[in-house]
């Protein structure tokens, strides 16, 4: 009967926990969708749920059809958009594929030095990556990539590369090595046996490093902000324009909300 009572009561418990961690995710949801959707520029009156008497999609008429410079092809939110997906793709691939390439290195093979890299690829961990902006500003003008989106893929991509490696080094010695000893007595070569062997077990982890690689560059401000011109900008750099109270043209909170949900 004790048991029975104490099961009850961490199943309430759990269940509690739940709905609580729901609605604190939910309610900025919902209130970001309203204020998307409705007409003004103040939050404060932005009701929790949408109200149908101001509904409006003027925000998204601003988003979708403001020139900065009427020569554009693009607008301006458009424009960022298509700037910033080219950055998360070629990040993603990028990361994708160090990473695995990497981590079945360290995973896999013997070489001199490894445990040193491997301690060097943690220590420089501990450091966050805008401590090098000016060093990288430096070398981005030295090249001429200063104004480039793409090239701040190298920056994303490079950054991420020492945590991916662990991540999928951990993920594959837990497989054991005896299919890669079986690939190799009949043949197989280190290159084939990571893709037709370790490849199809190690799928859910590249699929976490993709998501979180393509997810970098759209969570991303200060790199866009100092390397990219106006005219290249993101779409953190646009929004951040809706959220300046001296930028009179694009300050909206509203139209930030807007942006943000898409």
């Amino acid at each position: 009967m004790k048991r029975k009572f104490t099961d009850v009561l961490l199943s309430i418990l759990s269940y509690s926990w739940l709905i609580i961690s729901a609605v604190v995710v939910l309610v900025p949801l919902l209130w970001m969708i309203s204020a998307a959707f409705t007409s003004g520029k103040l939050l404060s009156g932005v009701p929790l749920f949408p109200d149908p008497s101001r509904f409006s999609l003027e925000h998204y008429q601003f988003i979708f059809s403001y020139r900065s410079n009427p020569a554009q092809a693009l607008a301006d939110f458009p424009g960022a958009f298509v700037r910033t997906l080219q950055i998360a793709i070629l990040n993603t691939i990028g990361v994708a594929f160090f990473s695995v390439t990497t981590g079945y290195a360290f995973a896999r093979l013997r070489f001199k030095g490894k445990k040193n890299m491997l301690l060097t690829m943690m220590v420089l961990q501990m450091f966050p990556s805008f401590m090098g902006m000016v060093a990288l500003f430096l070398l981005f003008r030295t090249f001429g990539f200063l104004n480039k989106p793409n090239y701040l893929a190298l920056i994303y991509t490079a950054g991420s590369i020492p945590y991916n490696t662990f991540l999928v080094r951990g993920f594959m010695r837990n497989i054991p090595k005896s299919l890669d000893e079986a690939a190799a007595i009949d043949g197989a070569s280190p290159l084939q046996i990571l893709r037709m062997i370790l490849f199809p077990l190690i799928v859910p982890i590249i699929g976490f490093i993709s998501i979180s690689a393509f997810m970098a560059p759209w969570l991303d401000f200060i790199l866009q902000y100092r390397f990219l011109q106006p005219e290249r900008m993101t779409v953190a750099v646009w929004l951040f324009r809706t959220t300046d109270p001296f930028n009179t043209l694009f300050y909206n909170p509203l139209r930030f909300m807007a942006g943000a949900l898409l």
